[in-house]
């Protein structure tokens, strides 16, 4: 199914336009989410700092575990696995499972979603098009994204949670 799945998105959905914007988001999401927080500055530039540090330590934990989580479990990406694979860009070297992208995007998405819910949907949104998008530029499987985007949740849902632990506990 995982296969199958990939399949579908990587070659059955392929065009120019979703060639090219899929390349963008995989490979420059990070501007569209400064677009989605930087906004947060203006209205209140204290909760706007507050929620881009959080984000970077989001970022930075996601990524860390995720990192942690692919060599233990060494999943090879499709394009080592499977001969049709399109891909847009490099075949990484790295493992596939988690994907790391899906996992930043989420971690950063539910911080954002957390403080402010008139970004949360374009957050969400765009975590899930970064997700998609690893899949459609042939370097991960749908479980892939899938594992990301859990880890991604858990994270920002536990940076929320230590940040607002010593204001409850003191």
């Amino acid at each position: 199914m995982d296969t199958s799945l990939f399949l579908l998105i990587n070659h059955r959905l392929q065009n120019n336009v979703l060639d090219t914007l899929m390349f963008f988001v995989t490979n420059k999401s990070y501007i569209l989410y400064i677009v989605i927080v930087v906004p947060l500055f203006f209205k209140d530039w204290r909760k706007g700092l507050l929620v881009f540090s959080l984000c970077a330590v989001g970022f930075f934990t996601a990524d860390g575990i995720g990192d942690i989580l692919k060599h233990l479990l060494a999943r090879p990406r499709p394009c080592h696995e499977l001969q049709s694979v399109r891909l847009l860009g490099d075949c990484l070297t790295s493992f596939s499972f988690p994907s790391g992208h899906a996992a930043t995007s989420f971690a950063m998405a539910s911080i954002i979603g957390h403080y402010s819910r008139r970004a949360a949907v374009p957050a969400f949104l765009l975590a899930a098009l970064v997700a998609f998008s690893r899949i459609y530029v042939g370097v991960h499987y749908p479980s892939d994204v899938l594992g990301g985007a859990v880890l991604g949740c858990a994270t920002g849902g536990f940076i929320i949670f230590l940040h607002q632990w010593p204001a409850r506990h003191l």
